[in-house]
């Protein structure tokens, strides 16, 4: 059984945890939030490096992953490379923007994807294709952290941040972000919602292939442990 390392700031990675379960229910898990450097979304990409390599230097004293999934979009387009120069015996995946199968169906000027500053500037897809519509939500993964259990609170935000826009397609450049994406749904009822849970967990199948049924998940929270119970929760309720 592979043992399989999640990381992101907060919830946003359970998202991803929970389609990697569904589609690949033979791993040892571990989801790794990093509450403690919450968010990610506006640091320098000099401290997600420092702060990633120091979480995984620190991980290894208790689990030794095979396979690490940067669950985050913003870590994966600042630390990916760098994760693998650093440990290049390990099998590292990366979360990116689901722009690709936006584009087979959508023209750009009709996607709008929404993700953090960091995302918006350093990925290369985004990057590639200008016309994208492209709007940038600083806060929304804290606030989605905050109100995990009562997620319908953020509609106003949502309503007053995204008032402007007239998508076809809303690409969620954040894996936060999936948590709201029934709020997104209400709010744009014709729009197609894109994110990148099934291509992440279709890549991790990849490596693990297909084995006897047969899972563990383990969550932990850095910095505040009292969120763990309703992280774990949030999982249970996906």
């Amino acid at each position: 059984m592979k043992n399989v390392l999640l990381i992101d700031s907060g919830s946003g990675g359970i998202n991803i945890l929970k389609e990697c379960v569904r589609q690949v229910p033979n791993c040892n898990y571990l989801m790794f939030c990093d509450n403690k450097n919450l968010p990610y979304g506006t640091k320098t990409v000099s401290q997600l490096q420092a702060v990633t390599l120091e979480n995984l230097a620190s991980i290894t004293k208790f689990f030794d992953f095979d396979i690490v999934i940067l669950a985050c979009n913003t870590l994966t387009c600042t630390c990916l490379e760098k994760c693998r120069e650093v440990y290049p015996d390990k099998i590292f995946i990366g979360t990116v923007p689901a722009v690709k199968p936006a584009l087979e169906r959508f023209s750009t000027q009709d996607i709008l994807v929404l993700a953090t500053p960091v995302t918006i500037k350093h990925n290369k897809l985004i990057n590639k294709h200008p016309d994208l519509v492209l709007k940038s939500m600083p806060t929304l993964a804290t606030e989605i952290d905050a109100h995990l259990d009562e997620l319908e609170l953020l509609q106003p935000l949502l309503l007053q941040s995204l008032q402007p826009f007239r998508p076809k397609a809303i690409v969620l450049g954040c894996t936060h972000y999936t948590s709201v994406s029934y709020l997104l749904q209400m709010q744009f009822p014709h729009a197609e919602i894109f994110d990148s849970r099934e291509g992440v967990a279709k890549r991790l199948l990849h490596f693990v292939g297909q084995e006897e049924k047969s899972y563990q998940v383990q969550i932990i929270v850095t910095e505040n442990p009292s969120l763990l119970p309703r992280f774990w929760n949030y999982y249970l309720s996906q």
